[in-house]
């Protein structure tokens, strides 16, 4: 059996206490866990769900401005939108004005999936927010804010 000395110091203490990474990630995995459970009943995760609504509130979006929408990198908002295409949800469509770019649309499908995966969302939405109660949810979103600034 292999045995692992343990550190523990003031830092680790401080760190566990304080770290406000942690903390956000924490936050991240509990409503993701919440969203992703509900919208799975019509096979969705909530980054799909967001993907989706996000492209449909834009009507059409080029690739780097849906990544920075959704605060993700190129490459994953990319592989992202490639698995969405491959289901139906999405389409590509050439760019008028630059005919080398593209922009993303969403399909009848894809909006099909926000109508019926709305109701979970809600559901989510609501027991988050019960958790949180109003204070939590006015700082959480003033932390957004602040954070995308």
């Amino acid at each position: 059996m292999l045995h692992m000395q343990v550190y523990v110091s003031d830092e680790t203490k401080r760190v566990g206490r304080e770290c406000l990474g942690f903390r956000a990630r924490m936050l991240s995995r509990v409503t993701t866990a919440a969203y992703d459970d509900a919208l799975s009943e019509v096979g969705l995760t909530v980054g799909q769900f967001g993907a989706l609504t996000a492209v449909a509130n834009r009507e059409a979006a080029r690739p780097a401005e849906l990544a920075k929408v959704l605060e993700m990198d190129e490459s994953t908002a990319s592989r992202n939108v490639e698995r969405m295409c491959a289901n139906g949800w999405l389409r590509l469509r050439a760019a008028t004005e630059d005919r080398r770019s593209h922009q993303i649309a969403i399909t009848e499908k894809g909006i099909a999936l926000i109508r019926r995966g709305y109701p979970a969302w809600q559901k989510a939405q609501n027991e988050i927010a019960r958790q949180l109660g109003p204070d939590g949810v006015t700082a959480l979103k003033s932390v957004a804010r602040k954070i995308r600034a």
